[in-house]
């Protein structure tokens, strides 16, 4: 497929490593994420585009410090360019250790008229060998010529769906994985090539408005606990203990579990104890490619098929769909 030379690519910077920058470039683990501004990033790009682009910093954070205002943000420009008539797709660069969540939040309030499209970086700006450049020229490429519409992460010539990406390792320029299913494409000397009869996955989740995300400045309070050996709950029961004189009441408890998504007995009752407390438990598993399963006798959870970080997300906007009802 030929580029659209008369659509424009719509281009968000978030920050992260992609946006950090080194105090010495030979010691890239020691950086500071989103130094710098997407205008920064596409500058030695665009003489070799054969697209136009509009670029906005939207945020220039480390996606560790992903707060609410910041996906209120990082949403409303999406909504905003992605039913723009000019616009091809959105592209956004986002730092690694939360865009697996991003991602899955822009997929719950989709579908978008056009692509969405995450990358992101492992080495900082500066570093020797940057895989930041590269990143974002697949991206807009990928964008710019290719991708059908849904929100898809572009890192390492591998294509991610936001349902499958995960995060996997700390080490080399190609951290994600879609698990158990291949990548949803791919780039090799002929271009982008789709993995074989790889369906596009789809999950319905309850949600709120869009306009509703956006005007809520507290969204509900939802923990990740994980099982382990010699858990007795304590954790659990210190949420709970916590939860009035917190500025923001724990509303929700995303298990990430053993196995199919077990607890130990003294867990168990901790959760039972939170679910009586009208707190809403979701039950995951903390395996890379497990699933969760309903367990005999249990009733102090609902079971989930995402990864726990993404069942975070989708729990709080379950949540979130609730006050707004």
């Amino acid at each position: 497929m030929s580029k659209e030379i008369s659509s424009t690519v719509a281009v968000l910077g978030m920050g992260g490593t992609i946006a950090g920058v080194a105090a010495n470039p030979e010691k890239p683990k020691e950086y500071n994420a989103g130094a710098l501004g997407i205008t920064d990033l596409v500058a030695q790009l665009r003489p070799s585009l054969g697209f136009s682009m509009v670029v906005r910093n939207v945020a220039q954070i480390n996606s560790k410090d992903m707060r609410v205002a910041d996906w209120q943000a990082l949403l409303a420009a999406v909504n905003e360019l992605a039913h723009a008539p000019q616009t091809r797709a959105v592209v956004i660069t986002h730092g690694t250790d939360t865009l697996e969540e991003s991602a899955f939040l822009l997929q719950a309030f989709g579908p978008w008229p056009k692509p969405v499209v995450l990358t992101c970086a492992m080495l900082p700006a500066n570093a020797p060998n940057a895989d930041g450049p590269g990143n974002l020229k697949d991206a807009l490429d990928w964008a710019s010529t290719v991708s059908p519409p849904g929100v898809f992460v572009v890192c390492a010539g591998k294509v991610h769906t936001a349902l499958d990406v995960q995060k996997i390792t700390t080490e080399g320029v190609d951290p994600f994985t879609s698990g158990a299913h291949a990548c949803f494409a791919f780039q090799n000397a002929q271009g982008w090539q789709f993995h074989p009869e790889k369906p596009h996955p789809t999950y319905t989740s309850e949600r709120p408005s869009l306009a509703f995300a956006l005007h809520t400045s507290v969204w509900p309070r939802v923990e990740m606990v994980t099982n382990h050996a010699l858990n007795d709950g304590a954790v659990v029961r210190a949420l709970l203990g916590s939860s009035a004189t917190e500025e923001t009441p724990l509303a929700g408890i995303v298990l990430a579990g053993t196995g199919m998504g077990t607890a130990s007995l003294g867990l168990e009752k901790a959760l039972q104890q939170a679910v009586d407390l009208g707190v809403r438990v979701w039950l995951s598993s903390r395996c890379l490619e497990g699933k969760a399963h309903a367990q005999p006798n249990t009733t102090w959870g609902e079971v989930t098929s995402l990864s726990a970080a993404k069942a975070r997300t989708a729990l709080c906007l379950s949540l979130l769909a609730q006050k707004e009802a």
